[in-house]
């Protein structure tokens, strides 16, 4: 019979083999719930560990001396690029001073592939309205580019922008201003602060509620990275156990670096700021590095609460608690007692000028069209790819403000007259675009008065028919048979198509007979051009529309001289384009290179060009639309400002449904569309809508072209002739003029109507 001392014994026994195996199941859980929490990190870590959406720049800004450009003007593209004014000496990186006649800009650091715009203190000296000398710390330059405007982020769901910066660019008294307001034993914890979680639950327990956390850098890194916004003490054990994970993983810098780059700092519009690089840009205009010492320790306030204490929205919060962490950073001696003074006599300043967070939304849709031709939606709003653009950003936001307030203007006009706008939910549109014809570069893009309101891309997709803005084309596939001295009928014809009938009205109602071909452009003459239409042959015109770029269905009828068919002013660019640059039709370029993370270039868009036309017959067309500047069609258009070297060509549809105007200089083509949506009738002509538009941007641009006399190409000759004959002028011709002619197609006759008798 067992004793009660042998009986306890066994119990103790199976107590503690219970014991036993309830610590070793613990342990098995534990040891399961640490791996499973491992992977869990080292996954997510070893991936990618952020949504980076792709940014999208537009072309750096050529600057030269000779340039016609003001003080006021390159102040204003410095404050475009979030660079800000400053009164005192030294400069820093990303800021300008103004003298008298000059500015003194220290230029950011700015790398893409291939090029590299470096941070330099450059002074430009001005002279009226132009641009004389430009001198850097090694002497003059010749030229100089300014760095890209960025004009977008392709963001994914969340909306995140984040600009990911190494740890070797953060400057030290940034860290050290992060690290002393929000964990100042951070090099000296294993990942979990005992001291500051012991002193957290004391004032918890005298709260009798969580009012206090004491998480380290390490806590707050895994609480924005994994978990969710909660106070409860499961997920506090979590954080807990991750944080010393991660401690276990990485190094002390490593962490630092991706909680410098995780961290929430504010709002732009529906746009989340995350990281100290994205921030640097956008609240001081700079590149991190460059930050000072009271910038870095009002960023670092910001962590705590980063929309109550916005330097944009809260300054006097933001100044406080910036000097908050400038006393923390003396205290724990990290900063001088000089340098504490300095920084604290700082004043809060932010750049003056914001663009929009997409600057040019028309022309990102139409990069954004030849991306997803290229690219899965998920890679472009994640894995932070760099898109350069041939935007030209200046032009980009000139083409949006004359669209803006030129269609304000008609519509102003419109009311005033008693001509009131109908259905006000319709408003009169416009669409713009700007296109450099020797390289195909789409300089910009406007679609509509207002994005916003209607994403519509008019400038892409608006199928409307081009009217006489075609006949260029029309006369181009006329030159094997004409010259620019041929004469050609004016007079009312009737053609019957299908049964029906159908006479070509002048504008005027008025008919002369005949007019030379050089008069039936430059005036735009109904009727002489369907004649000649019809004459050479409307199959053979068709194929040179075709060769211009116009996709567009195409009916070999009479009225196809006069553009009855649609066209999209997209496809109007590409063929006028070709005009500008002797024959030769360029693809017309948006991307210029697409730039992984880690520096690859992905893509890259060079020049294409497809031969159309000879030299020789382009030039002839550009100097007839010359003469339709000068003295035709377009010369109420030059009236409002051009005084420069141009040709051009208005456009008109039936009931005045559509307005259009084309022009070009050497080394710039702009095509504007006015019209309604709804396609009912507005009243203006080519030269009086599209026309007005085109003169408010082309003005505005000067400083951004050069216009030259256009090149008289090898084949072709010019000729003195007779104006009543066409014929070579003799001595005693009253009417002499100066006219080009194809080598091939050269006069030999004389004018035999005032020869001596």
């Amino acid at each position: 019979m067992m004793s009660f001392t042998d009986k306890a014994v066994r119990k103790r026994s199976i107590w503690w083999r219970l014991a036993v195996l309830l610590g070793l199941v613990c342990v098995l859980f534990a040891t399961s719930y640490y791996f499973y929490l491992y992977n869990e990190v080292r996954q997510r870590f070893e991936s990618r560990r952020w949504s980076i959406p792709a940014r999208v720049f537009s072309a750096t800004v050529p600057i030269y001396p000779g340039h016609s450009l003001a003080l006021s003007q390159l102040r204003q593209m410095l404050e475009e690029r979030r660079y800000r004014e400053s009164l005192r000496e030294p400069l820093r990186a990303g800021e300008f001073k103004l003298h008298r006649g000059s500015l003194i800009v220290f230029l950011r650091d700015f790398k893409f592939p291939g090029h590299w715009l470096r941070a330099q203190r450059v002074m430009f000296e001005f002279q009226q309205n132009r641009l004389m000398r430009i001198r850097s710390q090694e002497g003059d330059l010749a030229y100089l580019e300014l760095e890209p405007i960025e004009i977008a982020r392709l963001f994914g769901r969340n909306r995140e922008s984040r600009l990911l910066v190494n740890i070797r660019q953060v400057p030290k008294h940034l860290s050290d201003a992060v690290i002393a307001i929000e964990d100042h034993r951070f090099y000296e914890h294993g990942g979990v602060d005992w001291v500051g979680i012991l002193r957290a639950v004391w004032t918890d327990v005298l709260a009798r509620r969580l009012v206090q956390g004491g998480s380290t850098i390490t806590q707050q890194l895994v609480k924005n990275y994994f978990l969710e916004p909660e106070r409860s003490l499961k997920r506090k054990m979590l954080e807990v156990s991750m944080a010393s994970i991660i401690e276990s993983m990485y190094e002390k810098d490593e962490i630092l670096e991706m909680y410098l780059n995780e961290i929430y700092l504010g709002q732009r519009g529906g746009v989340a700021i995350h990281g100290i690089g994205e921030a640097s840009r956008f609240f001081f205009g700079r590149n991190v590095e460059d930050l000072t010492l009271a910038e870095s320790a009002t960023l670092a306030g910001m962590i705590r609460s980063p929309n109550n204490c916005s330097p944009l929205t809260h300054p006097d919060a933001a100044l406080e608690r910036r000097n908050t962490v400038l006393k923390r950073m003396l205290d724990l001696e990290k900063i001088t007692a000089q340098e504490y003074e300095q920084a604290r006599a700082e004043r809060v300043r932010v750049p003056g000028t914001f663009l929009p967070v997409n600057t040019a939304p028309y022309f990102v849709d139409y990069v954004r069209r030849q991306l997803q031709e290229l690219y899965e939606p998920g890679v472009l709003e994640s894995e932070g790819l760099n898109i350069y653009t041939r935007l030209h950003p200046e032009m980009a936001l000139v083409a949006h403000k004359a669209v803006v307030e030129g269609l304000q203007e008609l519509e102003k006009e419109r009311a005033e007259g008693g001509r009131g706008e109908g259905d006000a939910s319709s408003p009169l549109q416009a669409a713009l675009i700007a296109i450099q014809p020797k390289t195909g570069a789409v300089l910009a893009l406007v679609g509509g008065r207002d994005y916003a309101e209607s994403s519509f891309n008019r400038a892409l997709e608006a199928h409307r028919q081009p009217g006489s803005t075609i006949k260029p084309f029309i006369y181009l596939g006329s030159l094997d048979r004409y010259t620019a001295a041929s004469w050609i009928p004016d007079e009312p014809t009737t053609y019957v198509v299908d049964g029906d009938s159908w006479t070509p009205r002048n504008f005027d109602d008025h008919y002369r007979g005949r007019v030379t071909f050089r008069l039936g452009l430059e005036e735009s003459i109904n009727a002489a051009t369907v004649n000649l239409a019809s004459t050479v042959g409307l199959d053979g015109l068709i194929k040179t529309i075709r060769s211009l770029g116009i996709q567009s269905p195409l009916q070999p009828v009479p009225s196809l001289a006069l553009g009855a068919f649609e066209v999209t002013p997209i496809e109007l660019a590409g063929g006028y384009a070709a005009l500008d640059n002797d024959g030769q039709r360029p693809f017309l370029l948006s991307l210029k290179e697409v730039v992984a993370e880690n520096g690859e270039v992905q893509e890259r868009r060079d020049m294409d060009f497809v031969t159309v036309t000879t030299p020789a017959k382009a030039f002839l067309i550009t100097n007839l639309l010359e003469g339709a500047m000068e003295r035709g069609s377009g010369k109420s258009v030059r009236r409002m400002g051009i005084d420069f070297r141009c040709a051009g060509k208005t456009g008109t549809t039936s009931d005045y449904r559509d307005s259009w105007f084309v022009g070009y200089t050497t080394d710039l083509l702009a095509v504007v569309w006015v019209g309604y949506d709804d396609n009912r009738p507005t009243g203006l002509t080519g030269a009086r809508g599209a026309g007005r538009i085109w003169a408010r941007f082309m003005n505005e641009v000067r400083p951004w072209m050069n216009p030259q006399a256009f090149r008289v190409p090898p084949g072709v000759v010019q000729r003195v002739i007779c104006g009543q004959s066409g014929k070579l002028a003799n001595p005693r011709c009253p009417d002499k003029r100066m006219e080009y002619f194809l080598v091939e197609n050269e006069l030999k006759e004389y004018c035999t109507i005032h020869r001596r008798e």
